[in-house]
């Protein structure tokens, strides 16, 4: 008896806690689920205002790059205007050093033509030379073949 007593009591504690801990999770179910609810309008309004103050931070941005851009092409202008009172002086320049490398240009192609020249006298002088030379060892030669060839004839006689 005693101990379906202390099985009925220890059952009797079991769904006591499963209830109680079937009320907290309803609890913290209701509580989570309220929480939401409060927090999607304030998400949203918190949302819009980072997208109003992105958007502001944004074209405030796009305005100084913008004037930024402006300034840049303002100076660049200046500079251009104030470059622009050089360029005769720099064409002239230009003019003047193309002319003394023009005639340096000139100078060294009229060396190298007259070296040119005188290589190819020296190289034709060279092979006039060798082929008076090889003409003159020909007729040597066949002389002296034609020399052997009549002395052979007279022994044979």
């Amino acid at each position: 008896f005693i101990m379906a007593k202390q099985v009925e009591q220890l059952e009797k504690e079991k769904k006591e806690l499963q209830e109680r801990l079937k009320n907290q999770e309803k609890k913290i179910d209701y509580f989570e689920r309220a929480k939401r609810l409060e927090e999607i309008p304030l998400i949203k309004t918190a949302y819009e205002e980072q997208r109003v103050h992105d958007m502001e931070l944004w074209e405030q941005q796009e305005e100084e790059r913008i004037t930024n851009l402006q300034l840049e092409r303002e100076k660049a202008l200046e500079h251009k205007n104030r470059l622009s009172r050089m360029l005769e002086d720099r064409d002239l320049f230009e003019a003047r050093l193309k002319a003394s490398r023009r005639t340096v240009y000139e100078d060294k192609l009229k060396q190298f033509q007259e070296r040119l020249a005188e290589e190819r006298r020296n190289r034709l002088e060279e092979r006039k030379k060798q082929r008076k030379e090889e003409r003159r060892i020909t007729y040597y030669r066949e002389k002296e073949e034609e020399e052997q060839r009549l002395r052979e004839e007279q022994l044979l006689k």
